[in-house]
């Protein structure tokens, strides 16, 4: 068992991860560069296996009327023709929940009984691996010195992994704008919604009745012009021909706060390298076709914690990469293969064979989820 413990990150991951670290006695100090708690204003989408962890943590319970839950997911064309619409309450889902909200939500929620282990406005400098330990250095001198293991739970380009890792190409860019944000729409009556165009998606997911939280992806590929750098003309250039809600989500953007990004994943999971180990996107982050993200960062999480209070650390973080590692292959191997779809939708005969195929077998974040929910791998 570990006896002093570094998390560097205090989000989803590193969070999830101190709340189980505390439940098992553990000691542990959380470090954070941002200056406070977090003020990112988009939403989260939890699909059941997400739910199912934050049940397991305990922290279900806080959120209780402060999300939407989902009962079915329509998938259509840009032009609003409906090609499927799948219902999360028919088998295997029948006693899960699908629930969205907004992301400071479910931190709040996260951060209960932590407050006094963050400590915000602190960066790691540097670190360097010693026979049984990690020596570090930090913006907070009080903080500096040699601990039983470190954490990265710093996301996707987390730059303690880039550290470690230095001169290795570790992120796969999918060559995708993409855009998040949260509109406010009095009574919408929307369940969540996947719209699909030639190479663009746009996707809608209610977290309350009166707001909706918003995420759309390019490829830059296949656009005939470059994007600008106004992120809403390029909302209104990729989306502008979409119908269905989207011409009146467009008119609302006036006064909301657009995150823009990239799709990226990582080219291959990490869980540890010596006495630094990797949790949530730091360790497999993937593309967000399948909503996967904070399921992951959950479910790593509660693994690493119950290794390292079983365990001692060496013994953990082989254990923990041996529970993990298969699964999270297949989970990002699910979450890429959506988009090869608008890679290869240029012909009128790809996109007539994916309408088909949706038709029969449903979304394809849907199908993912009875994949998951089925599947001997993740189910034993």
């Amino acid at each position: 068992m570990t006896s002093k413990i570094l998390i560097v990150g205090a989000g989803i991951a590193g969070l999830s991860l101190a709340q189980w670290l505390k439940k098992f006695g553990l000691n542990f100090e959380i470090i954070e560069e941002k200056s406070s708690e977090d003020t990112d204003s988009t939403g989260i989408v939890l699909p059941f296996n997400a739910v199912r962890e934050i049940k397991k943590l305990g922290i279900f319970d806080g959120l209780e009327g402060r999300y939407q839950q989902a009962d079915k997911v329509t998938y259509c064309k840009s032009n609003g023709k409906v090609i499927n619409v799948a219902r999360l309450t028919d088998p295997p889902f029948e006693n899960d929940q699908f629930i969205a909200l907004e992301r400071q939500v479910l931190n709040e929620a996260l951060r209960v009984g932590l407050q006094r282990k963050i400590r915000y406005n602190t960066e790691l400098m540097s670190v360097r691996h010693e026979d049984d330990s990690v020596s570090i250095t930090c913006t907070n001198e009080i903080l500096n010195g040699s601990y039983d293991l470190l954490i990265a739970a710093d996301g996707l380009n987390s730059l303690t992994r880039h550290e470690n890792f230095e001169g290795q190409a570790l992120i796969h860019d999918h060559s995708f704008a993409c855009w998040r944000f949260v509109v406010e729409y009095p009574e919408h009556g929307l369940q969540p919604l996947q719209m699909v165009g030639q190479s663009d998606s746009f996707m809608v997911f209610p977290i309350s009745n009166d707001t909706l939280y918003c995420y759309g992806h390019a490829y830059e590929n296949s656009r005939p012009n470059p994007l600008v750098d106004d992120s809403r003309e390029n909302l209104k250039h990729v989306f502008g021909g979409y119908r269905g809600p989207l011409p009146d989500i467009l008119r609302r953007l006036d006064d909301t706060e657009i995150y823009v990004g990239r799709l990226q994943s990582v080219i291959k999971p990490c869980f540890f390298d010596r006495r630094i180990a990797f949790v949530g996107d730091a360790a497999n982050g993937c593309s967000p076709m399948i909503q996967q993200g904070a399921a992951l960062a959950f479910a790593g999480s509660r693994c690493l914690a119950d290794a390292l209070a079983m365990q001692n650390v060496d013994q953990a973080l082989m254990t923990y990469k041996e529970r993990r590692e298969r699964k999270v292959e297949r989970i990002i191997r699910y979450a890429d293969a959506p988009l090869a779809q608008f890679r290869h939708s240029q012909s009128w005969m790809g996109r007539g064979f994916h309408d088909i195929k949706i038709k029969t077998l449903g979304p394809p974040n849907v199908q993912a989820w009875r994949k998951l929910a089925t599947d001997r791998l993740f189910t034993t």
